[in-house]
């Protein structure tokens, strides 16, 4: 009996274990794209025009692979909390600005969901025992959250200059479910990443205006439920959001 209750417990921290080297491998990898790469070394020195011609090119050569590069990239930044703006950036110069929203969008929800798992693996059963039990106004924050998860994470998104990676981490140690991460991070993001791709893709908003009365209707769609969560509390509590 004795061995059967330790093998589960063995394979958890081997599998904590394996999750923690596979996160020091990827910023290996970050740090040498960073360092020892042309487009490294263009984003390190803010070399926008000498990036933008790199990766102008190789999507031209390698149009068919270029997005599943660009997400290659993008994804283990956006786990490992380091900026992934200088990409949306770089998206609007390869893939112009309707296919740059669409890939960074799904860079960034499937970052978003890898990193809550991989918090919520590794230090979640950790926080809820060890921190959240002693703090009874934490636990009830924590529980009130995960009735208004895709909202609150929706919100937060909206609000480009906090700490996307960040963030994920702190999702990570909550209770709002995986579904509402996906679509209020899905929803959430279009807005601020479209202004980061738009610049990538020199966006003129006097030629596209319709882009911009579409992404402005949006924010104010995206914006309705929270605002009628306060103003009309009622409502929601019909559909069990306290």
């Amino acid at each position: 009996m004795e061995g059967n209750r330790k093998s589960p417990l063995l394979f958890q921290r081997l599998s904590k274990g394996f999750t923690a080297l596979v996160l020091i491998a990827m910023l290996g990898g970050a740090i040498w794209l960073l360092s020892h790469t042309q487009l490294g070394g263009q984003i390190r020195h803010r070399d926008f025009k000498g990036a933008s011609e790199l990766v102008h090119r190789f999507v031209h050569h390698h149009r068919l692979t270029a997005p599943l590069v660009y997400l290659a990239i993008y994804i283990p930044f956006a786990v490992l909390a380091l900026p992934i703006w200088p990409f949306q950036l770089l998206a609007g110069v390869g893939f112009g600005l309707y296919e740059g929203i669409l890939l960074s969008v799904i860079g960034s929800t499937v970052g978003s969901t890898i990193t809550v798992f991989i918090a919520r693996w590794i230090a979640g059963d950790w926080f809820r025992q060890r921190v959240e039990s002693r703090m009874e106004q934490l636990k009830k924050l924590d529980e009130l959250l995960g009735h208004n998860g895709f909202l609150f994470v929706m919100t937060v998104r909206l609000i480009p200059f906090l700490p996307f990676g960040l963030f994920n981490y702190a999702l990570g140690l909550s209770q709002i479910s995986y579904m509402d991460i996906i679509l209020g991070t899905a929803l959430g993001t279009i807005p601020p990443i479209f202004l980061h791709v738009a610049v990538g893709a020199h966006y003129n908003p006097m030629r596209s205006w319709g882009s911009d009365i579409v992404i402005t209707c949006l924010t104010l769609v995206l914006l309705t439920p929270l605002i009628l969560r306060y103003l009309r509390p009622q409502w929601f509590k019909k559909i069990g959001v306290e």
